[in-house]
C-alpha cells in the first residue's frame, strides 16, 4: 500500500470536524507558503538588487573614466577612480601580479581574505557573474572588470557589502518563521472551534435521532434561527419524520381496525357453531338457518380480506393495472344489468348512459362503479331508489350516482374516504353492514385514472357521488 493510500485511510477515520479542521489548516499553511514566498523573493530583491545595481553602476561610471584615461593619459587625476563609484562601493586594481596599487577603501578586507570566504552555492537571487563571500555577519558581493593599457592588463575588483540588509532580512525571516508558526497554531484552535461550532446542530439531530425509536416518534429536531443548510436539514428531517409517524399511526390504525373488523365476523360464526354444538343437529330447519348465517358471515370475512389485500398491495405499490382503450357506455350498461337483477329491494334504473371511450384498467373500473352502487344500497332503506346517469362535457365524461338514502352529514364529508370510517349506529338502516373500506379502495382506483370525485349530500333526502372521468383523445 502506498503512502497516499496510507494517509488517505487514515484520514477517513477521523471525525468530520478534525478533517475540517485539517483541511482548513492545510490551506492556510499553503497560502502561508506562497506569501512568504512572494514576500521572500520581494525583500530580497529590495534589499540586494540595488548592491548589485550600486557595483553595475559603478563599473559604466568606471568605464568611462578609462575612455578619458585613454584620450589623455598625462592630464588623468588619479582622484578621477574615487569620484566615479556610488557610495559603498569600494574598488581596487590588481596588476598582473596580484599587487593591489589602486585602493579605495585600504580598511575594507583584503582580495586573499574574500577569496578565502567565497560562498560555494551563492543566494538564487544573485548574479551568476558576481562573486559572493560570507565574512562574518557581512555578505560581499564583487564583481570583476579586466582593463589593458599598452599591453599591460589589470584587473578591476569592485565590492559592496550588504551588511544591515543581511541583519534585516535574517531578523526578518525569524519574524516570519514565529508568525507562521503562530498562525498555524491560531488556525487550528480557530478551525477546530469552527467545525464543532457548525456541527453541532448535526451531532444533536444525530443524538436525538438515536433517541426517536419506533415506539417513540414525538421527538422533533430543533431547528435554528439561521437560515441555512442544517436548517433546512432540520426542516426536511422533520418532515420526514412526521411523514413516518403518520405512516406509522396509519399502520397501526389499520391493524387495530382489521382486527376489529375480522374478530366480529369470527365471534359471529364461532357463536353460530356453538350454538349447534348446544342443541344437535335435529332440527333441520334451525340447523339450515345456522349454516346460512355461517356463510353469510364467511361471506363477509372473505369480502373484507380481499379489501384489505387490496389495501395492501397498494400501499406497497404492487397491484398492477392493465390500462387500454374501453367503452364506459358498455361497462356501466353491464354493471348496471347486473344490478338490477341482484337487487330486488330497491328500484334501480340507468336514467342515461352516453357512449365514451376512456383509456383505464377495466377491472378496477368495474369495481369502483360497483363500490359506489352498493355503497349506495347499503345506505337507502327499502323501496328507495337508486339511479345512474352519464353525460359528456368537453373532454370529460360525468358518471352521477344518486341514491334516496338516509345522506351523509356535512362534518362526515371529509372522512368518508378514510380507511375503516363509517357513519355512527344511528344513521345506519338495518340492513346495512361493511368493513368501511369501500370508498377508499374507490378513491384510489380513482385517483389512479385521473377521476375527480364530488359529493353532494342532505341527511333523510340522499346522495349523489359525481365521478368526471377523462375522455380518450
Amino acid at each position: 500500500m502506498s503512502v497516499i493510500k496510507k494517509v488517505r485511510r487514515k484520514f477517513s477515520g477521523f471525525e468530520i470536524s478534525t478533517k475540517i479542521t485539517l483541511g482548513y489548516a492545510a490551506c492556510f499553511i499553503a497560502l502561508l507558503v506562497l506569501i512568504n514566498a512572494a514576500m521572500w523573493g520581494g525583500v530580497m530583491n529590495a534589499l540586494y538588487r540595488p548592491a548589485e545595481n550600486a557595483i553595475l553602476y559603478s563599473m559604466s561610471q568606471i568605464e568611462n573614466v578609462l575612455k578619458e584615461l585613454e584620450e589623455n593619459y598625462e592630464e588623468f587625476n588619479p582622484a578621477a577612480f574615487r569620484g566615479a563609484l556610488v557610495t559603498g562601493v569600494v574598488l581596487r586594481v590588481v596588476d598582473e601580479k596580484g599587487i593591489v596599487f589602486i585602493d579605495t577603501d585600504k580598511k575594507y578586507p583584503s582580495i586573499e581574505r574574500f577569496n578565502e570566504n567565497i560562498l560555494s552555492n551563492p543566494p538564487i537571487f544573485a548574479r551568476s557573474d558576481f562573486e559572493i563571500a560570507r565574512i562574518g555577519s557581512a555578505l560581499i558581493y564583487c564583481a570583476k572588470m579586466n582593463y589593458t593599457h599598452e599591453g599591460t592588463s589589470v584587473t578591476l575588483c569592485f565590492f559592496r557589502t550588504v551588511t544591515s540588509e543581511m541583519k534585516f532580512f535574517d531578523t526578518l525571516e525569524k519574524s516570519l518563521v514565529a508568525l507562521d508558526i503562530l498562525a498555524i497554531i491560531v488556525a487550528l484552535l480557530v478551525g477546530r472551534y469552527l467545525s464543532r461550532r457548525i456541527l453541532s446542530p448535526i451531532k444533536t439531530m444525530n443524538e436525538l435521532a438515536r433517541e426517536i425509536a419506533f415506539e417513540k416518534m414525538g421527538g422533533r429536531i430543533p431547528v435554528g434561527t439561521a437560515n441555512d443548510e442544517l436548517s433546512e436539514l432540520a426542516k426536511t428531517l422533520n418532515k420526514m419524520l412526521d411523514r413516518l409517524q403518520g405512516g406509522i399511526n396509519k399502520q397501526q390504525k389499520f391493524v387495530s381496525d382489521a382486527s376489529h373488523e375480522l374478530r366480529t365476523p369470527a365471534a359471529v360464526i364461532k357463536g353460530y357453531i356453538e350454538f349447534i354444538e348446544h342443541y344437535g343437529t335435529e332440527d333441520k330447519e334451525l340447523l339450515e338457518e345456522n349454516l346460512k348465517m355461517i356463510g353469510s358471515e364467511a361471506q363477509n370475512m372473505q369480502a373484507l380480506l380481499e379489501n384489505l389485500l387490496f389495501i395492501s398491495r397498494t400501499d406497497q405499490n404492487r397491484q398492477r393495472l392493465n390500462k387500454k382503450d374501453l367503452d364506459l357506455d358498455d361497462i356501466v350498461g353491464d354493471v348496471m344489468q347486473k344490478m338490477k337483477i341482484a337487487v330486488k329491494t330497491h328500484k334501480v334504473e340507468l336514467t342515461s348512459n352516453a357512449p365514451a371511450k376512456i383509456f383505464g384498467d377495466e377491472t378496477t373500473i368495474r369495481q369502483m362503479i360497483r363500490i359506489f352502487l352498493d355503497n349506495a344500497v347499503k345506505y337507502t332503506p327499502q323501496g328507495g331508489s337508486i339511479s345512474v346517469g352519464s353525460k359528456i362535457e368537453g373532454d370529460k365524461i360525468l358518471l352521477s350516482i344518486s341514491d334516496s338514502g338516509i345522506g351523509i352529514a356535512p362534518e362526515n364529508l371529509n372522512k368518508i374516504f378514510d380507511r375503516f370510517f363509517r357513519v355512527s349506529a344511528e344513521q345506519l338502516v338495518s340492513e346495512a353492514n361493511g368493513s368501511g373500506l369501500g370508498l377508499s379502495i374507490a378513491k384510489w382506483i380513482a385517483d389512479e385514472h385521473g377521476i375527480k370525485i364530488s359529493v353532494a349530500s342532505e341527511l333523510g333526502k340522499g346522495t349523489t357521488f359525481t365521478l368526471t372521468i377523462p375522455l380518450k383523445n
